[in-house]
């Protein structure tokens, strides 16, 4: 898996959309890449909240088929998180 860009039709009402960089700060950076971030604040807990969409590559539903897992790296302070799996236009 991998971040990925947000399509126009997937940001609800209330974001903002921002790029956020990695620890290095650098747009160009190859190693730990920018993504694209949506800022809300959360419905359930009135928090602030970061949303990252995050794509399969090639391989990866085979791999969590056979038993794969998925690791989520967080640089920075440990923060807490949900991981959502949506279906096509929702």
């Amino acid at each position: 898996m991998r971040p990925s860009p947000i399509p126009d039709a997937e940001v609800w009402p209330g974001t903002r959309r921002v790029i956020a960089t990695g620890p290095s700060g650098d747009l160009t950076d190859t190693e730990i890449a920018p993504v694209e971030v949506l800022l809300d604040t959360g419905e359930h807990t009135g928090l602030p909240r970061a949303c990252v969409r995050l794509a399969l590559e090639d391989g990866d539903l085979e791999k969590l088929a056979a038993g794969g897992t998925v690791w989520l790296a967080v640089y920075g302070p440990l923060p807490v998180f949900a991981v959502d799996v949506k279906g096509p236009g929702e």
